[in-house]
């Protein structure tokens, strides 16, 4: 009798089915107006996963536990970490030197929950993806900026957590699964399952899509069609003894004419098996590409289930399938792994251009794939062939570069910054130079949102600068209520306002909503509409002494209607005027609006300084940074506002302090080169600083 032959050193259909899983994967975020149901890809991930996890513990079930646990660990980190922390020192390299000032902040706080495998944490309002994109869409024809907002360059890397936080309870799952009775073992399995299914389906969207206790189910299908597999393979091992050694026939089990029972040989069950199997696993690949490629987005809660499910089964009757081992479905399952690491940030960078070039998408996505291919015949394959040792070392070296990159910038503020004295919010002293101000310009814009955080604030939502928060440490000889409410602007000065106008105040209420002014809905967005009215329900409960407005115009700068001629007849002048009368109706003395001035080309903020360098003209600098468009018409309706608002109404203006009147232009940039402005168009501590004696005085005349 000859031996069985070899297996392969592992199975084509499965990386086949891995293929096709991120094949919809990558259709679903390039081009997800064709291939809305791309998601489930990950989720075929997760049962592949499973069933590589229960592999390895199968093969390792008679060691020790101690053994076990440390053998699993060892290969899934050799596999996974390598990469994983070579892609994240990459991508943040290319962040620094080609994505926008304003993702890079963002994307050191993405970067070290990825380096620490926790992407999947519950989100803020600013950093949710779907939230974000909602209002990007809704407000983009104000500003393109904003998406530079929205792309997290490691959002892709929240399966990676999930899937390595479940590492750390799969080999306890599985040893408590050995200690029970055989035919007991399927029942445990599915009880755990279970629970995880009904966490998943009851917990809100966002806890159930990143949470790995409501994924533990998708990963156990996985397993259990390994352990099942075990099963028919052993089946199919004795079925090839017994036609070496000549089965039996076939025993006919008699009993009343009723009841007749029919015993088959094992390899006519085996024979049956092969014959029903392949039709079985074609048609089981045809639903799962129907569905996961349907052009109409499908109800996840019905699909996630079928296509899980579907594909613990396809994996179960797959093997030796065609389609699926065919040569170039493989070679894909193969580069996956790098593909999926590699693409997201190549299309994070696509989405940041702003445009929405096409043929500039399918050249990312082609990047992409390219990329993957060099990685992994290069990276990937020398360093599989590597001792655990030398892996070790290169895993140390890598996540010590990573942290050193990732935090780079204060490392290098912390060197600068050694032996000088600051006294003041921008830390600009009278020794720098134009040098100075590049880096201080780079360094206000990546710092931006952290620095929209008010240490003397107390949040409702601590993760967030933006919202509604009190402030504390306030002079108990203060007498006033104020108010600061308006978009990110509010946050922006609050710092300052805090310093010039705390000694007045008993109490200080702040709100900042993120893109929406508080006098108008902008752009007529949800969100916008909500805030709107947020604001008028804050100001009459809180009734202040004295309130102030602190925004960058949006929808009021826009154009009068079609037909109108008239602020009587202006449906946006109207909209503002009734907000501004339920405001000071609720106000006891004076409300402070800030007045529209020139938006900034943010694009052009990193050139100010190499161009001071350079000797450049300032006056083309100035003409280069400023957007004058639309502002005048802001001004005109906020004095228009002042005249209907009996005499409670102060407008604060900062046009007189950045309008050069000798070169006739807006001047947002000093004479070594340091910005007043961010590239997410704010005040820089600069800029901050340049305005601050206007409220000095308003404060001492409160």
């Amino acid at each position: 009798m000859e031996p069985p032959k070899p297996k392969p050193s592992k199975r084509l259909d499965l990386q086949g089915i891995r293929a096709l899983a991120i094949i919809v994967v990558l259709g679903f975020h390039f081009f997800p107006e064709f291939c809305p149901n791309g998601f489930l890809g990950v989720d075929q991930f997760f049962v592949l996963s499973g069933f590589l996890m229960c592999m390895l513990l199968k093969r390792a079930e008679n060691q020790s536990p101690c053994s076990l646990v440390s053998l699993f660990y060892s290969k899934r980190f050799k596999r996974i970490l390598p990469l994983y922390l070579l892609i994240i020192f990459v991508a943040m390299i290319c962040l620094y030197n080609f994505f926008p000032d304003t993702a890079i902040e963002t994307n050191q706080e993405s970067a070290i929950h990825a380096l620490l495998f926790v992407s999947n944490r519950p989100k803020t309002v600013q950093e949710d993806y779907f939230q974000l994109v909602s209002i990007i869409r809704s407000i983009s024809k104000l500003s393109c900026y904003q998406l530079s907002i929205a792309v997290d360059i490691f959002t892709h890397t929240w399966s990676l957590s999930v899937e390595i936080q479940f590492y750390f309870l799969v080999p306890f799952i599985f040893m408590i699964a050995t200690k029970i009775p055989e035919k007991f073992r399927y029942g445990y399995y599915g009880i755990i399952g279970f629970i995880s299914f009904v966490h998943f389906y009851t917990s809100p969207a966002t806890v159930a899509f990143n949470s790995v206790f409501a994924r533990i189910w998708q990963f156990l299908i996985g397993m259990v069609v390994y352990l099942l597999g075990i099963s028919k393979s052993e089946f199919q091992y004795q079925v090839l003894i017994n036609e070496e050694e000549g089965e039996p026939e076939c025993k006919q089990l008699l009993g009343d004419e009723e009841s007749q029972e029919v015993e088959c040989c094992p390899n006519e069950r085996f024979s049956m098996f092969l014959k029903y199997s392949q039709p079985a696993a074609f048609v089981s690949l045809i639903c799962l590409i129907c569905i996961n490629l349907f052009p109409l987005a499908l109800p996840a809660t019905v699909v996630r289930p079928l296509v899980t499910m579907g594909t613990g089964f396809l994996m179960l009757i797959s093997e030796n399938n065609v389609i699926l081992s065919n040569k170039v479905l493989t070679y894909i399952g193969d580069i996956s792994y790098s593909l999926y690491l590699i693409h997201w940030p190549i299309y994070a960078y696509w989405k940041l251009t702003c445009d929405g070039n096409k043929y500039l998408l399918i050249s990312a996505l082609a990047t992409s794939v390219i990329l993957a291919i060099i990685t992994y015949e290069t990276y990937e394959k020398w360093y599989l062939k590597l001792s655990s040792t030398s892996i070790g070392l290169i895993v140390v070296v890598l996540f010590f570069l990573n942290v050193v990159v990732i935090n780079k910038d204060e490392i290098t503020d912390h060197i600068d910054s050694m032996g000088r004295n600051f006294s003041s919010l921008d830390n600009v002293t009278d020794d720098m130079t134009v040098d100075d101000a590049e880096r201080l310009n780079h360094r206000w814009s990546v710092n931006d949102n952290r620095n929209l955080f008010d240490p003397t604030c107390v949040y409702e939502n601590p993760k967030t600068p933006l919202g509604w928060c009190r402030h504390t440490g306030l002079s108990k000889t203060g007498k006033y209520k104020f108010a600061t409410i308006g978009n990110s602007w509010t946050a922006n000065h609050a710092r300052m306002f805090y310093q010039e106008c705390s000694s007045k105040a008993k109490s200080i209420m702040q709100g900042s909503a993120f893109g929406c002014e508080p006098l108008y809905p902008s752009a007529q967005s949800k969100m916008c509409k909500a805030n709107f009215t947020d604001f008028e329900e804050r100001i009459r409960k809180e009734k202040p002494d004295y309130a102030f407005i602190f925004t960058r115009y949006m929808s009021i700068g826009a154009p009068w209607p079609d037909k109108v001629k008239s602020f009587k007849d202006d449906p946006i002048y109207q909209t503002m005027k009734e907000q501004m009368l339920k405001f000071i109706s609720n106000i006891k003395y004076k409300l402070y609006i800030l007045d529209a001035l020139p938006r900034i080309n943010r694009g052009a903020i990193s050139k100010i300084a190499p161009l001071i360098k350079n000797e450049t003209d300032p006056v083309i600098i100035d003409n280069m940074l400023v957007r004058p468009h639309e502002y005048e018409m802001a001004r005109k309706r906020h004095a228009q506002l002042v005249k209907d608002c009996k005499g409670k109404c102060v407008m604060v203006d900062y046009v007189p302090e950045f309008y050069n009147k000798e070169t006739k232009t807006f001047r947002y940039f000093d004479e070594r080169g340091f910005s007043y402005w961010t590239t997410p168009s704010h005040l820089s501590p600069r800029g901050i600083e340049h305005i601050r004696h206007l409220w000095t005085d308003i404060c001492k005349k409160l």
